[in-house]
């Protein structure tokens, strides 16, 4: 009778006993598996710092390319091993430079684009110019005077609205919800033509005009937001415009835009750069005609689009900025600054 009570109080204790290790054995896999997370994640965290820190420093790689395309004289030759030459020539010519230099386990790549390879949206100050805007960004063409009128009266200096689809304070801005007042005055971003009349997200940015529309109704447009800037003159850069921007260039067509592009690359990709404006019209004739030199230029001005993009281990960090460089100093002003995954 007791050997039976024995064996009956030996097995509750190895049931127990199983219970309690079992239990052990989820809660210990439980802390290894919230250990495991938490390694992963200050893992990730580290590296976007690293990323991070990658992305701020290449705004101090583009000034150093910078500072070197000064001091490049015309027909120079790279010294034996200056690795720097050829990227600071090309931005001496105005043309776009992306480097990527490594750091540790991770890098960093810059782009460095001057601004003068856009359209001053302060400077478009006729239809014909935001015609050619509108149309090489697939605005269809019935839109343009709801787009143009509006954005002409947001920049000008008076109060009185243009006649048809004109829009200033009194009789448009100061009716929505909310009211605001027509800047009547240069654009200090180009996002800022999202507030004026007609403007939308996909006017800017590109996409589906109407989504609600069925198949061949659709409409799909590219957008007008890389072609145009808030800074510098008028005056395109053509040695470093891209092919769409040359089109939107009054008096410009795809194939001049075209072959600017190709003759600016050279024979097999080497880089023949047009050294000034003779130069530019002595290769393309066509160009020198007063309807279109007066948008197109070869000088440069001293503000830059520099996009510097850190990854360590697939973890990236972007940073987009656009600063004015002082020759004279070697210094850098930043004027717009955005950091974003």
């Amino acid at each position: 009778m007791n050997a039976c009570r024995n064996r009956r109080g030996g097995g509750s204790a190895l049931i127990v006993t199983l219970w309690v290790l079992g239990l052990l054995s989820v809660l210990v896999s439980s802390l290894a598996f919230d250990a495991h997370i938490e390694a992963r994640i200050t893992s990730y965290y580290r590296k976007r710092v690293k990323a991070e820190h990658l992305a701020r420093s290449g705004v101090e790689v583009a000034r150093m390319l910078m500072v070197r395309s000064q001091a490049i004289l015309d027909n120079a030759e790279a010294e034996e091993g200056d690795r720097w030459f050829e990227d600071a020539r090309r931005l001496k010519e105005g043309a776009s430079v992306t480097v990527t230099e490594k750091a540790g386990d991770g890098a960093v790549t810059v782009t460095i684009v001057t601004e003068k390879a856009r359209r001053n949206v302060n400077t478009l100050k006729t239809e014909l110019e935001w015609e050619k805007v509108l149309e090489v960004g697939g605005i269809p063409e019935d839109m343009w005077p709801k787009l143009i009128d509006p954005a002409l009266d947001w920049i000008d200096t008076d109060n009185s609205p243009r006649p048809g689809d004109g829009a200033e304070t009194e009789d448009y801005y100061a009716t929505i919800e909310p009211p605001i007042r027509a800047k009547n005055g240069p654009l200090d971003t180009v996002g800022e033509l999202l507030l004026v009349k007609g403007f939308t997200p996909v006017i800017l940015y590109g996409g589906v005009l109407d989504p609600g529309a069925e198949g061949a109704a659709q409409i799909t447009v590219s957008g007008i937001a890389d072609l145009l800037t808030v800074y510098g003159g008028a005056q395109v850069n053509v040695n470093a415009a891209t092919r769409r921007v040359l089109q939107s260039v009054p008096g410009m067509d795809d194939v001049l835009a075209g072959a600017v592009v190709e003759e600016r690359a050279g024979y097999e990709g080497k880089g023949a750069f047009f050294k000034d404006d003779a130069d530019l019209f002595k290769r393309i004739p066509e160009l020198n005609d007063e309807n279109i030199r007066k948008y197109i230029t070869t000088q440069k001005e001293n503000y830059y689009r520099v996009t510097s993009v850190g990854e360590v281990q697939g973890v990236r960090r972007r940073v987009g900025s656009v600063v004015r460089f002082n020759a004279d100093r070697g210094r850098l002003t930043i004027l717009r600054w955005q950091e974003e995954e």
